[in-house]
Parts: structure tokens; sequence; C-alpha cells
């Protein structure tokens, strides 16, 4: 499973809403991604501790789903689904509930619009919890802008279909969309 992905989603299924679709859609759609990764759904009912079984290695990665804001400290659920928001503590606690290892060995991505920016942003917040809590070997990503969890062909005359982050200016007006890989940052517990 080291190159394949793991959506956790910290709401029921019935509250999961559109991430839901954005992680399906990205698993039927892999033969037009790059490295054709295949993605496991966990959400807060799914049975037993499917976290448990998430391999070790570096290109090993869980992404966590949710709706963020610059500098929120909170995740927020999909629009009307009924999910209360969760802070990044109760994110932590519903994936060692689910069976995240402190043993585990890679990276954490917070697929969540800002998570990498304010001070200090989402990402940063969960990084330094997990490793209070014992996860020391994994950093967490975020990301500097709105972004598309699911891979499209938004970019348009590439090979491969992208996640997509929006480039804003200091309006907030959104004057590129790029890659993901361009906006993001990683962050580490011990800093």
């Amino acid at each position: 499973m080291a190159q394949n992905r793991v959506a956790f989603i910290p709401w029921n299924e019935n509250q999961a809403g559109n991430f839901k679709t954005e992680y399906e859609e990205s698993h039927a759609n892999r033969a037009l991604t790059h490295h054709k990764r295949k993605w496991t759904i966990v959400y807060l009912d799914s049975p037993g501790q499917p976290l448990a079984d998430v391999g070790c290695g570096f290109g090993t990665r869980i992404h966590i789903a949710g709706h963020g804001a610059i500098g929120d400290p909170e995740l927020a659920a999909d629009h009307g689904t009924g999910g209360a928001d969760k802070s990044y503590s109760e994110v932590v606690d519903a994936m060692f509930a689910k069976g995240l290892k402190k043993r585990y060995i890679g990276t954490i991505a917070c697929d969540v619009c800002y998570s990498a920016l304010g001070d200090p942003p989402f990402a940063k917040l969960l990084a330094r919890e997990l490793y209070q809590r014992g996860l020391k070997a994994s950093c967490v990503l975020g990301y500097k802008g709105s972004m598309g969890a699911a891979y499209t062909d938004e970019l348009g005359g590439r090979k491969y279909n992208h996640r997509v982050v929006d480039v804003e200016d200091d309006q907030g007006n959104v004057i590129d969309t790029v890659k993901s890989s361009k906006m993001q940052e990683r962050f580490f517990g011990w800093t």
C-alpha cells in the first residue's frame, strides 16, 4: 500500500458529502493520473481500525478531508451534511481511534483549503499535536490556497490529471491554478 492513498474523512459516511465523491472519483479515474494510485476511504463509522493497516514508507500518505480557512484551528464538514466542526486535536483523536500507529512513517496531507496559511496554520497545529502524542517520524502537508482534492483535467493540455490549488492575489482574487505540489508546505511537529 506504500504508493496508494488513504483518505480519512473525520465524520460518519453519511456526513461525508462531496469529500466522499471526490475521493471516489479519484479512485475511479486513477488510470488518468500519473501514478494510478488506489484510494481507500476511512470514515469515523468505518468498522474496526482501518488506519492500523496503512503501510509505512515515505511514499505512504494519509489525506485528511475538510473545509478550512486561513488560520482556522478547525475543519468544517461538507455543507449541509450535519457534521460538526472538528478541531485539530479532535482529528488526531479520531485518527488514533481508527488505528493510526505511533510508528507510522509517511506523510499526512491536509486536503483542506488554506491549511498552510495563518499564524499558526491548521497543518502546523496538526503536526505539533501528532508529535506531542508520539507520532515522531511523519510530516504534515498543508496547502497555500483553495484546493481541489479530486484529480481533474482543469490544467488542460497535460498528459495526466492533477489535483489543483488556486493561487490568489492579496485581495483574494484567483490569478492562477496550479498543480497542488507547487502550493504545498511541509510541517514537522518538533518545530
